[in-house]
């Protein structure tokens, strides 16, 4: 199998309990098929231990048992007391590789990095030209397989990855056209792909920065630099985001979310679209590397998320999602800088990172809300 991991995860060394954001508190942590049946078959007390720790009936909601908050097998020098034992195999495999995130298609693995983890969102944060997939990995196990076995269409799917991160690494075009440019290109191939009739030409469609070429995939009007109105944003981050006890569960992500809703809520619903706009340029025209780390997120966004689509045929979702997230990020972004008064230092940009990403990114049913939100009232 050819397998290919992202480059900056060279510089990923855990912290174990040194983490100042610890994946073992505020976590579900599904408990997977193997790792089961070998809990399942472990004698005496040992057994009896871990199998009362664990809840739900099927391999679909089965996960650990959490003790206020955090996984009850946390030992109190935050290391895992599974692991200290010398008892990995009783360790879910999402505990074993977490941060990697081991993606199978076909007969190709993809590895990558979670940024929800505070040393991988640092290795983002202090490396974002380091974002490719080179050759490596595999000494990690699969964790996420897709079973579809339509190599065509994967190959087709890859193709077409490599051409929408080619453009929005081309720093000629500002992200706000890059935007615009990606989601009609991926509308239109995705809708021209599903016609089986015309199937054959979805080659014909060209990816195009001038926006009378985008038909009626067109997203954007030209006036602003976002891409989604930040009613929609504020609509997602307040009824899905900020949800219960957040303050607990990301006490960064709900403190950051505070913060935007001061600067925010006096607005009028015209002038934050604005106003974001304004706070922005000037956050990129005091420090350049900011349009940066926005590019090189969306670029990783789609290179996590396009894959998906393998699985739904429905790649315009997944870039629907790589952009929301990315203007997301530019929105707490620009909220840290509007109140600290100053630029967010490179402690500050992998603590939004990590946290927002932790609170947003692993949730499949507020992605669901998210996405539907977007579908139905910006499609």
């Amino acid at each position: 199998m050819k397998t290919s991991i992202v480059e900056f995860a060279r510089h990923y060394s855990c912290l174990m309990g040194n983490c100042p954001q610890h994946c073992c508190h505020g976590w579900t942590i599904p408990v997977d098929e193997d790792t089961w049946s070998v809990i399942k078959k472990e004698p005496g007390k040992s057994g009896e231990r871990v199998r009362s720790h664990i809840k739900g009936t099927n391999d679909d909601n089965r996960q650990i048992r959490k003790n206020f908050g955090s996984c009850p097998f946390l030992a109190k020098d935050k290391l895992c007391g599974l692991q200290k034992q010398g008892r990995e195999d009783l360790m879910p495999l999402v505990c074993r590789q977490f941060p990697h995130q081991v993606l199978d298609l076909g007969d190709r693995r993809e590895v990558t990095l979670l940024l929800s983890c505070y040393v991988a969102a640092k290795a983002f944060c202090e490396h974002p030209d380091e974002i490719r997939l080179i050759p490596g990995g595999d000494d990690l196990e699969s964790y996420y397989i897709i079973e579809n076995r339509d190599e065509p269409f994967l190959d087709f799917l890859l193709a077409e990855r490599k051409k929408l991160l080619d453009a929005i690494a081309d720093t000629s075009h500002e992200l706000p056209l890059v935007f615009g440019a990606v989601y009609a290109y991926a509308a239109a191939t995705n809708a021209r792909y599903l016609s089986n009739a015309t199937r054959d030409s979805v080659t014909e469609i060209t990816l195009s920065f001038d926006k009378n070429d985008w038909g009626s995939c067109a997203a954007l009007d030209g006036s602003g630099y976002e891409f989604f109105p930040i009613s929609l944003m504020d609509r997602c981050i307040v009824n899905f985001i900020d949800y219960g006890f957040l303050f607990s569960r990301n006490n960064l992500l709900w403190n950051l979310i505070r913060k935007y809703k001061k600067l925010f809520g006096p607005l009028y619903e015209s002038e934050a679209d604005k106003w974001l706009e304004e706070e922005l340029l000037k956050l990129y025209a005091e420090e350049p590397s900011f349009a940066l780390r926005h590019r090189s997120y969306f670029y990783y966004t789609m290179l996590e998320l396009y894959p998906l689509a393998y699985e739904s045929y429905f790649w315009q979702r997944q870039t629907l999602l790589s952009i929301f997230y990315t203007e997301l990020l530019m929105i707490f972004d620009v909220t840290e800088y509007a109140t600290g008064k100053k630029v967010p230092d490179k402690e500050k940009q992998i603590e939004i990172l990590c946290s927002f990403e932790r609170g947003t990114r692993h949730n499949p049913s507020m992605t669901e809300n998210i996405y539907n939100t977007i579908r139905s009232d910006f499609i």
